[in-house]
């Protein structure tokens, strides 16, 4: 049971001279609960009364102060035995949720993956009904995943996804919850301009992950096509070509925040940083498996609910989205996680609406008409699914989770979104 009790005093509900069939209401844990046998008084608390029960197990939250007076003080210890005891009428009432456990993979220790960070620790994930066990997986891993069914879902990146979409019809994605991203081109010290960069090293994690075509992406924006890089696989995450960098291994790299802000501060110069470049989407999709949408729709609907949750949570809470940040993001000090946090902030990265944009969609298409030409002519209407965002936004999820001044945002990406 909640430790936080809510009660409604009869004036809300009921008339001051309480008819004998009427009942009593409580609201516990965001229901309302209806005594059977109706109490012929009107509910009232003391002041000190008040305090006492503050000071107790539960908390009381009181719609209005000094409203009514009971016929007897011994009705508060009643009322205050009904609400701790675990074998209550209001337990009873409020049976456990049945929790689904699903595991999600996901293939960034950065801020792209801070929504699912702080689902997990602020209980966005159980309180839309999963118990989700997340687990951190380099590239192809996490799509794998999802296609062996070991995994509900991954955020993959918007090339990989499209990609994959686009060879497997068993897969299916659902939205979209970020397109900007922390990258920043980080070069050695003796390269100043990305033109010097023509048949330089350049590391990535692997060929085709995600900061792989981010880079493409940059670089042909400078004339530099594919073959003019030797590309080298130097790691997994940020750290390892972070440390590529510092050991002369390579000249150049693409590199999340905060570990730029490190190679920045010990003299590496910052070439771009992505977010400058609104034509550049750095896209982060929702990837299920088809299966899972049609039998299961709880599952995906939950993670965009917990997710929308966790976004309104790191706009609202500074603090606690600094501080998973230091836990999973690999930033080594609050200075770390506040830069990271002021550059998502202030740039307003994480969508509010996730639908998948059709620019998105797009620039992947653009990206890849060189090595994937086929992607010019393929139908994604059949692998990219808007209808859950649509659904919640038309059932006014988010503009009860958001208020009512998210209305313009929500218009404004239903006419961006993909298939409109």
């Amino acid at each position: 049971m909640s430790n936080e009790v809510s009660v409604i005093p009869h004036s809300m509900i009921l008339p001051l001279q309480t008819p004998k069939n009427a009942s009593t209401r409580l609201s516990m844990n965001g229901k309302t609960h209806i005594l059977a046998t109706p109490l012929p008084f009107v509910l009232r608390f003391s002041k000190d009364e008040r305090k006492v029960f503050r000071q107790n197990h539960c908390q009381l939250k009181f719609a209005a102060p000094r409203v009514f007076r009971s016929r007897g003080r011994g009705i508060i210890a009643l009322i205050a035995a009904l609400m701790l005891s675990p074998i209550s009428i209001f337990a009873q009432s409020s049976p456990a949720v049945k929790l689904q456990k699903v595991t999600a993979l996901y293939g960034a220790r950065s801020g792209a993956s801070w929504p699912m960070w702080i689902a997990k620790d602020g209980g966005y994930y159980r309180k839309h009904g999963l118990e989700v066990e997340l687990v951190f997986g380099v590239h192809p891993a996490p799509i794998a995943a999802v296609i062996s069914g070991q995994a509900a879902m991954t955020p993959a990146g918007a090339d990989p996804a499209l990609l994959s979409v686009s060879k497997d019809p068993s897969l299916v994605l659902l939205g979209s919850y970020l397109n900007k991203g922390s990258f920043a081109l980080v070069a050695g010290k003796n390269i100043n301009q990305i033109s010097q960069l023509a048949g330089k090293r350049v590391g990535v994690g692997r060929v085709g992950d995600p900061p792989y075509h981010f880079t493409l992406s940059l670089f042909r924006k400078h004339g530099i096509s594919p073959k003019d890089i030797q590309w080298l696989s130097v790691g997994v995450d940020a750290a390892a070509r972070a440390a590529s960098l510092y050991s002369g291994q390579i000249d150049a790299t693409l590199i999340t925040a905060p570990a730029y802000f490190r190679l920045e501060a010990a003299g590496f110069p910052v070439l771009a940083v992505l977010s400058d470049y609104d034509d550049i989407f750095v896209s982060t999709y929702y990837l299920f498996r088809r299966e899972t949408v049609l039998t299961n729709r709880v599952v995906p609907e939950g993670f965009i609910k917990a997710h929308a949750e966790a976004i309104k949570r790191f706009y609202d809470d500074r603090s606690f989205a600094m501080q998973v940040m230091m836990k999973y993001g690999g930033a080594k000090d609050m200075e770390d996680a506040s830069r990271v946090y002021n550059l998502f902030a202030k740039s307003r990265m994480f969508e509010s609406v996730p639908y998948v944009l059709k620019g998105s969609v797009e620039g992947v298409v653009e990206r890849q008409r060189q090595e994937q030409p086929y992607l010019k002519d393929f139908d994604f209407s059949k692998s990219i699914d808007n209808s859950l965002v649509e659904q919640l936004a038309r059932e006014g999820f988010f503009e009860r989770l958001f208020g009512p001044e998210i209305k313009e945002e929500q218009k404004k990406k239903q006419a961006l979104a993909y298939g409109r």
